[in-house]
């Protein structure tokens, strides 16, 4: 039995006052490889790694050291080819609901895929150059660690991550105006995944305890951690991403 959508999401949801943070988990329902698939490739690439193979930022920050990005690159975008892939059901759900806005930190286009199909008006924000571009009437898809359409956006080393607000304080800024006024729903994401803590913590450590709740969608978890998430304002909803996109759909 699906847990229940709890009544305040589908409020804030219905009155176009929540931001959807898109996973690797989308992706992956779609046929693209994960992050530790991603990560046991380059790692076989590597004499003599000793390093956690299950970690993509770690594997890929040795590989760029001693490869170079270029070798980096053009081998996360041999594998990560979504040119022929339409969206899932699920993408296709979610991208129906009224969101104010899309915050996703996959390389792909299915997000933009599935708000063609509803003819929803869009914008994909990958730097602060397109920031003046956006439009009162288009929802934003802010691709948070970069797009696979330019690949010198690309979000996935150390340095990487360090450096990603600081070299694009204009989106920073608005994820930000977006952890201080709008409900957060987090799907396609491990409550343990290093992308969504460190995502979450970055962003939310200033507000304190009158920020609005947070929602996450994960199948499965711990009682453990769900109460660790839920003294951090994040309610874990048991579901699947399609049958939570849908209950939701219905409920909107």
């Amino acid at each position: 039995m699906s847990a229940p959508i709890p009544s305040e999401l589908i409020d804030s949801v219905r009155h176009g006052e929540t931001i959807v943070f898109c996973g690797a988990g989308l992706s992956a329902q779609a046929g693209l490889p994960t992050g530790v698939q991603l990560a046991h490739g380059l790692s076989d690439r590597i004499d003599g790694f000793d390093g956690n193979k299950d970690d993509l930022v770690e594997v890929s920050t040795t590989y760029s050291a001693m490869r170079g990005r270029h070798a980096l690159l053009t081998f996360l975008l041999g594998r990560v080819n979504d040119d022929r892939l339409p969206p899932t059901a699920a993408h296709l759900a979610l991208c129906g609901l009224p969101f104010t806005a899309y915050v996703s930190t996959n390389w792909d286009h299915l997000i933009e895929r599935a708000l063609h199909v509803h003819r929803i008006r869009h914008r994909t924000l990958v730097t602060d150059s397109e920031l003046p571009f956006l439009q009162s009437a288009e929802v934003p898809v802010i691709k948070l660690h970069g797009t696979l359409a330019r690949p010198d956006t690309i979000v996935v080393t150390d340095k990487d991550y360090y450096d990603l607000f600081a070299v694009r304080p204009g989106l920073a800024s608005l994820v930000d105006g977006y952890f201080a006024t709008k409900t957060l729903l987090f799907i396609g994401y491990a409550l343990n995944d290093p992308d969504f803590k460190r995502i979450f913590y970055t962003c939310t450590r200033r507000f304190g305890p009158l920020r609005r709740r947070a929602y996450a969608v994960q199948r499965g978890v711990a009682a453990a951690t769900i109460q660790v998430w839920r003294e951090e304002h994040v309610d874990v909803i048991d579901q699947d991403a399609l049958s939570f996109s849908r209950d939701l759909a219905a409920a909107v």
